[in-house]
C-alpha cells in the first residue's frame, strides 16, 4: 500500500535472504498477472498485520536493477531446503522461516521450523533452530552442528 496515494500496489509472494546475516534485504511483489517487481527493506514505511506500506510505488524496482538481489537466496527456494548435520544425517526438511518484524528496514530471520509429521500437525509444535545454528547453506542443503541435529531429531 502507497502512503502517498492510498494504493494497493501488489502482493508479498517472497522474500530475498542474505545467508550470511540472515537479514531479509526486499520482497518479490507480485503486482499483476505476470508482473514481479522487488521491493527493497529500505523502501518500507511500515509493517501491519495486513500489509506493509511503502512511500511511493516508484519504489518497486527491478530485480536485475539491484545486484544484491540477484545474489540473494529467495524464501520459496529455502522452504525445499534439506536440513543435514555436520556429520551427514538428514534430520528434515525445512517448514516455516521465523522473522523478527519489529525493525520495518531490519526484517531479520531468527530462525526455521522443520516440516513435521502428523504428531507435529496436531499438536501444532515443530522442532525449531535459530538462524545463527547454520554453520553452512549449501545449494539445497542448511547443515547445522551434530548437537542441533540431535536435539531435532528428539
Amino acid at each position: 500500500m502507497t502512503i502517498d496515494l492510498g494504493k494497493k500496489v501488489g502482493m508479498v509472494e517472497d522474500f530475498y535472504l542474505d545467508p550470511q546475516s540472515s537479514n531479509v534485504i526486499g520482497f518479490v511483489i507480485k503486482n499483476g498477472l505476470f508482473s514481479h517487481h522487488a521491493l527493497l527493506l529500505s523502501s518500507i514505511q511500515g509493517i501491519g498485520q495486513d500489509a506493509l506500506t511503502l512511500t511511493k510505488e516508484d519504489a518497486l524496482i527491478k530485480e536485475q536493477d539491484n545486484p544484491a538481489l540477484s545474489s540473494a537466496f529467495k524464501g520459496k527456494d529455502i522452504l525445499s531446503y534439506r536440513v543435514l548435520s555436520e556429520g551427514g544425517t538428514v534430520v528434515g526438511t525445512l517448514g516455516n522461516v521465523l522473522f523478527n518484524v519489529a525493525l520495518p528496514q531490519a526484517i531479520q530471520v531468527t530462525g526455521y521450523e522443520l516440516s513435521g509429521g502428523l504428531r507435529q500437525r496436531i499438536s501444532n509444535q515443530y522442532p525449531t533452530f535459530t538462524a545463527q545454528q547454520i554453520i553452512r547453506y549449501g545449494q539445497d542443503v542448511l547443515v547445522v552442528p551434530d548437537a542441533v541435529a540431535t536435539e531435532l531429531m528428539k
